[in-house]
């Protein structure tokens, strides 16, 4: 169907036409009128040049006049004067001019007798239709790249055709105001063609030679002409997105076998398609429930799944499977599967990059985790999304408070006044799983005073994040079973201050740790999956290492939650109920308002307040980090060694007076950022 910026034009021409032919139908009245007068004009001259009176209809009455002596008409004329040359034959040359003139006119818009012309009307019709044509291709092709300031193109381009046409109307001479509507139609094309090209790769770029002579041996193959010509690669059309295989201890060979029987699958382009719409969307993970009767979608964004519309079962290029189905069989072949296997559980890693590669600038990488599982309905899968490159460089960027910024350096960076600001033992780093913790250790790891002091990051090759100018790499592979205790050990004996050493399980890594301890000051920063600063206390002293030797080292725990943000677009405020600010422990006389995400209306006045174009209804556009900043003090260091429960630790905090989720939730609320219904769910995890 034609898309409606491209429906306009249609009847603008239309108008334009039917105006033209009614213009056209009285200039030739005038044409007729002004003939007559030009004829009548004529044979007066003609009969005065001939000495003859035409007779009037009725002579007036006036008195006769005594006739007056005729004068002889000389040879020559009336009075002697010479008489016009009889008309030359015409020559064919004449005849051809004469037939032209009767089909196209005289040069301009018109033909014979002020009508359009019929040779001239059709071809500016079929040159309208070419660029109805290009027109709706191009929206086609921007919803399918899902670029988002297609809708100002098109009107840009719509406005500039119908200007330029409606001016080129006023130019006498049709051929010149033919050629230039050639160039309206044809140069934004092609310079569309030009600038969509340079952004995708070469299976999918349009009027390069090499899709010209594809499209014209296909041409000459529907006449029986076979020409031998380039394979379109089917996996290199639709989105900019490029697969890769990863496995631990797996030979390139093996993995590369997997990327073609992936490739040569019918539901590979199905996958990265999906891949590419969860990108654009800010999802972070995809959820698939595939059933006999449809395929239900849905998309992790900002922390939360969204179902989108169930697609309903459709054949795909096999004819026999549905195209989820086969988007199924492609991904598990990509990871090394078994794709005829629909009941047990399945898993694997692969790279997505999305984005030209010859522009490695604006080229997105991710890291993809895909798992799969019988249900009793047929089959779930869940494919997750993690970035290779951590978009936030500074605390403020990740959330930290002004105020919290001192603190949380303090713990990484030395001071002069060390009974403040210790630089030696132990500080964790924590959050729930997906809950940013990668991004902030990268974004500590860039806070630390790297210029002054030697800092070393050390991780595993499978799934390292992206270098940090001044920060050593120590590497380690666990595919090839090694562990953090080499490149560590290499690490101390050069005297590195500061190590990230994000893998503290095992408990020879611990153990190194703590020998260099005893001896120098070193400061350690680990990581651990945990929902609160007690819980990764405690899941760090889990490892099978004594106790004793641990604790007196540990500094503190920074602790952390992605929390979402309302929507500034169509968040609404209103007035809190008192009690609930009671719970809250806030003055309802201090506490004015807050603010939640837009009320939903009866569904006549919902569809006339329209959608919300940023959040598109959701409520909260993108989210923010609470901050739990845990230092351990002597007494905490005591409840630990005595394996104290969770809650008496939690309650000791809270005697010291330290901050923790509530407090931090509690500010955002105040400061309209986000929502009483969000930080409560957030608090519940």
């Amino acid at each position: 169907m034609m898309p409606l910026y491209f429906r306009f034009p249609v009847s603008v021409f239309l108008f334009f036409l039917c105006a033209g032919v009614l213009f056209s139908l009285s200039s030739q009245r005038c044409h007729a009128q002004v003939g007559l007068a030009e004829q009548g004009a004529v044979m007066g001259i003609q009969n005065n040049l001939a000495g003859n009176t035409p007779v009037p209809a009725a002579p007036p009455q006036v008195q006769p006049m005594p006739p007056m002596p005729m004068m002889p008409i000389m040879p020559g004329g009336m009075m002697g004067q010479p008489q016009p040359a009889a008309p030359k034959p015409k020559t064919k040359k004449d005849l051809l001019k004469d037939k032209s003139d009767e089909l196209f006119g005289n040069g301009g818009w018109w033909g014979p007798g002020g009508y359009f012309s019929p040779i001239k009307l059709p071809l500016y019709v079929l040159l309208f239709l070419i660029w109805v044509g290009c027109a709706s291709w191009i929206n086609a092709d921007q919803e399918r790249q899902q670029k988002e300031n297609r809708e100002v193109f098109n009107l840009v381009y719509l406005l500039l055709y119908g200007v330029l046409c409606t001016a080129i109307f006023f130019i006498p001479i049709f051929w010149a105001a033919f050629s230039l509507t050639v160039l309206i139609c044809f140069v934004p094309a092609l310079t569309y063609v030009v600038i969509r090209n340079q952004s995708l790769p070469p299976g999918d770029q349009v009027l390069t030679r090499e899709h010209l002579w594809f499209l014209f041996a296909v041409a000459m193959g529907k006449f029986g002409i076979k020409i031998q010509h380039g394979q379109r690669l089917t996996y290199t059309a639709g989105p900019p997105v490029e697969l890769e295989p990863v496995a631990k201890g797996v030979d390139p060979q093996t993995l590369q076998a997997r990327l073609i029987l992936a490739r040569n699958d019918p539901g590979y382009n199905l996958l990265r398609d999906n891949i590419f719409d969860a990108v654009q969307s800010r999802a972070t993970a995809l959820r698939f429930d595939f059933s006999p009767e449809e395929t239900k979608i849905w998309h992790q964004v900002d922390g939360v799944w969204l179902e989108l519309l169930p697609v309903p079962r459709k054949l795909g290029r096999s004819k026999e499977k549905d195209i989820y189905e086969e988007m199924q069989e492609a991904v598990k072949k990509l990871v090394g599967g078994n794709p005829e296997d629909r009941r047990s559980k399945q898993g694997g890693k692969f790279k997505a990059l999305i984005g030209n590669p010859k522009k490695k600038s604006k080229l997105k990488k991710f890291d993809a985790e895909y798992m799969s599982q019988g249900t009793p309905t047929g089959e779930a899968a869940i494919l997750q999304l993690h970035a290779q490159t951590v978009p936030f460089k500074t605390l403020d960027e990740i959330g930290v408070r002004t105020e919290m910024q001192p603190k949380i350096l303090a713990q990484i960076n030395q001071h002069e006044d060390e009974s403040i600001y210790g630089h030696k033992g132990f500080v964790i780093i924590s959050s729930p799983p997906t809950h940013g913790l990668r991004s902030t250790v990268s974004v500590l790891s860039r806070s630390c005073d790297r210029f002054t002091r030697d800092v070393a990051n050390i991780e595993d090759v499978n799934g390292a994040s992206e270098p940090i100018e001044n920060v050593i790499r120590g590497m380690y592979d666990t595919g090839k079973g090694e562990t953090p205790v080499k490149p560590l050990a290499d690490l101390l004996f050069r005297g590195i201050a500061v190590l990230f050493v994000r893998d503290m399980s095992a408990p020879e890594t611990v153990k190194t740790c703590c020998e260099a301890l005893l001896h120098d000051d070193r400061l350690f920063l680990t990581m651990a999956r945990a929902k609160d600063g007690v819980e990764a206390l405690r899941r760090f002293l889990a490892v099978d290492f004594p106790s004793q030797q641990i604790v007196p080292y540990i500094n503190s725990v920074i602790c952390q939650r992605l929390i979402r943000v309302l929507c500034s677009e169509c968040k609404e405020a209103y007035e809190p109920d008192p009690k609930t600010l009671q719970q809250l422990r806030l003055n309802p006389n201090q506490v004015q308002q807050l603010f939640r995400k837009r009320t939903p209306l009866p569904p006549h006045e919902e569809a006339k307040r329209g959608i919300c174009h940023k959040c598109h209804g959701v409520g909260y556009f993108g989210r923010t980090a609470l901050f739990e900043l845990l230092t351990v003090s002597d007494a905490t260091k005591a409840l630990l060694l005595s394996n104290a429960t969770p809650e008496v630790i939690r309650q000791q905090f809270n005697k010291e007076g330290q901050q923790t989720f509530l407090h931090e939730g509690i500010r955002l609320l105040l400061k309209g950022e986000t929502a009483l219904d969000e930080l409560s769910r957030v608090l519940k995890m």
